[in-house]
């Protein structure tokens, strides 16, 4: 992630960043590997819980993550992970190289319910300032 995605989260940075070693414990934890661009905002900011342009964003710390599989929306594999909030009934996450925004509560299969906000992490994070992400 470069410095100046890194201004974007300047009001609602977490610092320090994770360390390697928590990162790590979140991986295995999950028993997953995280997408590089996660892995490189949390050595960044260790999570996230702030205004972004229109819109309202909560990235989870590593720790936060490491515990958020007990959400029942889908399970969590490489490919497939919930990363954080609009601080209400949505979530955002990574499917299958997607970054997405899905509610929290659905009725019928999750998969119909999922919005792609962006391909990378900086197009997801421009779809949250736009306000897209609810």
């Amino acid at each position: 992630m470069g410095l100046l995605m890194l201004d974007k989260f300047s009001d609602g940075c977490q610092l320090p960043g994770a360390s390697p070693a928590e990162i790590a414990a979140c991986e295995a934890k999950l028993k997953i590997v995280l997408p590089a661009e996660i892995k490189a905002f949390l050595a960044a900011s260790n999570g996230f819980n702030g205004e972004i342009g229109q819109g309202y964003l909560v990235l989870w710390s590593a720790a936060e993550l490491s515990g958020a599989d007990g959400y029942a929306i889908f399970a969590f594999r490489d490919d497939q992970l919930l990363i954080g909030s609009n601080g209400g009934p949505t979530a955002y996450g990574f499917v299958k190289g997607d970054y997405i925004s899905i509610p929290f509560v659905f009725a019928g299969d999750w998969v119909n319910e999922v919005r792609v906000l962006g391909r990378t992490f900086e197009e997801f994070i421009e779809a949250i300032e736009r306000g897209d992400g609810w």
